[in-house]
């Protein structure tokens, strides 16, 4: 080789904080922040109106229910020319609904809630499938690090200080749902300055094809990184919707709370930057194998016996070491699912991969509420564990190369 030949210029990597991106990054703390100041207060008003663990967990699937009914259409629209409408509108109805809270009633509370869960599901899948289109192809775990990252600052401190607010106020709800509400105004108006990208059009291959009634609203290369997202998952509603119950099971003050909250949102802020960017260069099997395992660690030491360490310490350790694996988990599947959907197909894949987060959050409330009043709480942290194995065999069977 001749000494004048130029050395290949190393592959650059593209930019991933561009002006668009840093906008979503806002609107997704501000949206995602507000509705976990909104989520840890339904727990708390569900029993203070005289609800129990299974109504709870009625409650929360009344918002995790849309999800199954809409977000497979809200895909679809995005793949058309409806997504910025998607966007906008959505955010605008979580300014409004969450409101209709203040009115009394556990019943009220779960048509409140599934309208909610209707709105969210619009505009949550609009943001994600945005995030998707400005991620750099060589940068997607990175990006859905970032992104993740936004929800889980707000875990840091918000659903704490909606607590507070809470029982500072003698149990009333009306100023953790107005910070709320001003939260998702904040987003909303956000979201009318956002550039969003139109679709990109159809390879000429499939613009004539006729497509199935169930494939357009479901995309099938989004189904396995949906699945294992499902199983690995649904152990979050037991440190985000449950925690209320657990501490009055163990007769604590419900202001002990306020602690426990910034402890589960610290292990979220601290991993998501970094996690998604280290389950790059991992590789997808290895990252979801990791962070499932870190996932049944957590749950299995919450069982540690009272005469040891007091329950309230280890419920933090658990949910602490679990938040860490899923910030292994959800940002690679993110990234899986973004690498195997068609581009013309993006919304569609995005709209099945996020359905996955409320099915898991809705479902495994009524199980966790189940198993609580019929079996006790001790149980319901090794179904949970269990359910953590079932993700790395799952990883296994669905991620292992093809012959």
């Amino acid at each position: 080789m001749s000494a004048s030949m130029p050395t290949p210029a190393a592959p650059r990597r593209e930019s991933l904080l561009t002006t668009g991106f840093r906008q979503i990054l806002v609107v997704t703390f501000l949206s995602f922040g507000a509705e976990a100041v909104v989520r840890a207060l339904v727990p708390l008003m569900v029993l203070d109106r005289g609800g129990d663990a299974v109504l709870v967990g009625l409650v929360v699937t009344s918002y995790s229910l849309p999800s199954l009914l809409f977000r497979p259409l809200v895909g679809n629209l995005i793949d058309g020319l409806h997504h910025k409408l998607l966007y906008r509108g959505g955010a605008l109805m979580t300014v409004i609904v969450p409101n209709l809270l203040l009115l009394p009633g556990i019943p009220v509370m779960m048509a409140v809630r599934f309208l909610t869960g209707t709105a969210w599901g619009f505009f949550s899948v609009s943001n994600h499938s945005l995030m998707a289109k400005l991620a750099p192809a060589n940068r997607r775990a990175e990006a859905s690090g970032i992104f993740m990252t936004m929800p889980a600052i707000g875990q840091l401190f918000l659903p704490a200080l909606g607590v507070a607010l809470y029982t500072s106020a003698g149990r009333d709800a009306l100023w953790p749902i107005l910070l709320a509400s001003a939260m998702f105004l904040g987003s909303f108006l956000i979201t009318t300055r956002i550039h969003v990208p139109p679709p990109p059009p159809k390879p000429p291959a499939v613009a004539g094809e006729r497509t199935s009634l169930i494939g357009r609203f479901v995309e099938p290369s989004a189904l396995a990184g949906t699945a294992m997202l499902i199983v690995s998952f649904s152990a979050w509603s037991i440190f985000t919707v449950f925690p209320s119950v657990y501490a009055k099971h163990l007769g604590e003050p419900i202001e002990v709370l306020v602690l426990y909250f910034p402890v589960f949102g610290l292990a979220q802020a601290i991993s998501q930057p970094i996690f998604g960017k280290v389950a790059d260069r991992m590789g997808r099997m290895r990252s979801i194998t990791l962070g499932a395992l870190m996932g049944m660690v957590g749950l299995l030491i919450v069982i540690v016996p009272a005469t040891i360490v007091p329950p309230m310490v280890t419920f933090a350790i658990g949910a602490f070491i679990y938040a860490l694996g899923q910030s292994f988990v959800n940002p690679t599947i993110s990234a899986l699912v973004m690498e195997r959907a068609p581009r013309h197909r993006l919304g569609s894949a995005m709209a099945t991969y996020t359905i996955g987060f409320q099915f898991a959050t809705g479902t495994s409330s009524l199980l966790w509420g189940a198993i609580i009043t019929s079996l006790g709480f001790t149980w319901l942290f090794v179904v949970a564990a269990a359910f953590q194995v079932v993700t790395i065999l799952m990883s296994r069977v669905l991620l292992a190369p093809k012959d």
